[in-house]
């Protein structure tokens, strides 16, 4: 937007539009700062796992940072995972 009048024509569901997708660039940009803190914290994150070994805290970036998970909450797709969403899929494929 570069002026008041663009400002004032808009439509709410235009508005809408617009602030959702400032909220999908602001996961994005998280996504790529949590990448980063991601790759720092892997080079040096460790914890114990027996007498004297040590292991990473997070064994992989989507157990850090999940990615769909923030663009479906934006979205408005809340994902529910029961226990029986194997089973549904299951008897779906005969």
């Amino acid at each position: 937007m570069k002026s008041f009048e663009e400002v004032n024509k808009l439509t709410i569901p235009e508005y809408n539009l617009l602030m959702k997708s400032v909220e999908l660039r602001r996961v994005d940009e998280e996504y790529r700062l949590h990448l980063q803190a991601f790759l720092n914290f892997k080079a040096k994150a460790k914890r114990k796992a027996g007498k004297d070994k040590l292991r990473p805290v997070y064994a992989n970036f989507k157990k850090f940072f999940d990615y769909e998970k923030e663009v479906n909450r934006v979205l408005g797709k809340n994902k529910t995972d029961s226990r029986f969403v194997g089973i549904g899929k299951l008897l779906k494929k005969q």
